[in-house]
């Protein structure tokens, strides 16, 4: 014979599986909240940031005197590091999608304006305080339409910590074309592929460029060649030439 259905053990079953699916929903909507709030305040921070760079650069900016140059010079390169900060936390919120996407659009416009303030800031610096550095400007895209940005990326990692604060390198992003500074500066200096390579004022490459192609670049660049740079390779020609005379 069937045993009699007993309504009261599946009722009270059916009201401890709500109860704990309703408390694993609590749960998780407090954890998020929590997420949320977490990822709000380091927007937040992030946003004060960039102000205080953009107060310090208003302050930069109106340093004339030469004997200010030091100090000029220290709190420009410490907020250049900053920035690089602020790069490794924007590319942490893109691979963990800590962040929305407009969020994260809306960070990396500031964050490359920033990057243009300074480029530009750094050759004006140049000029006030006879500083003898060299500027880069790196356009890459994403790894479908730039296969080489990647290996493009580690030989300039390797010039700037070979170089340090003798050059500076700025990387934007190519295809944030809905900032106007992005589109001005592809179209001055012909950036029609990446990787790009802009040295100081030079039209970019439009290739990837190998480290020898970026060192003797680099190091044509400066007033005084740095120690850093590779030795000059004299051609047999001119060496020819130069036996010549002092025999002469």
């Amino acid at each position: 014979m069937r045993q009699p259905t007993n309504k009261g053990k599946y009722i009270a079953a059916a009201a401890i599986t709500a109860i704990i699916f309703l408390l694993g929903l609590f749960v998780g909507l407090t954890v998020d909240s929590k997420r949320v709030n977490l990822i709000q305040d380091q927007y937040l921070a992030q946003r004060l940031e960039f102000e205080s760079s953009q107060l310090q650069y208003g302050y930069i900016s109106t340093i004339t005197s030469k004997d200010s140059c030091p100090a000029m010079y220290q709190l420009f390169y410490d907020n250049l590091k900053k920035m690089d900060e602020v790069r490794i936390k924007l590319e942490t919120y893109a691979l963990q999608s800590k962040i929305n996407d407009n969020s994260f659009e809306l960070l990396k416009r500031e964050y490359t304006i920033e990057q243009i303030r300074y480029w530009m800031l750094s050759q004006q610096a140049q000029q006030s305080c006879n500083q003898d550095v060299v500027r880069v400007l790196y356009f890459y895209s994403t790894d479908k339409e730039c296969p080489d940005c990647s290996e493009q990326a580690f030989v300039l990692d390797y010039v700037k910590k070979l170089f340090k604060d003798k050059v500076l390198i700025y990387a934007l992003d190519g295809n944030l074309v809905q900032e106007p500074m992005i589109v001005a500066l592809k179209k001055q200096f012909g950036v029609s592929s990446y990787p790009g390579i802009v040295i100081e004022t030079e039209q970019s490459s439009n290739e990837f460029v190998s480290k020898d192609r970026i060192l003797d670049g680099i190091c044509s660049r400066f007033k005084e060649r740095p120690k850093e740079c590779p030795a000059l390779i004299v051609p047999e020609s001119e060496q020819e030439n130069s036996t010549e005379d002092v025999t002469a």
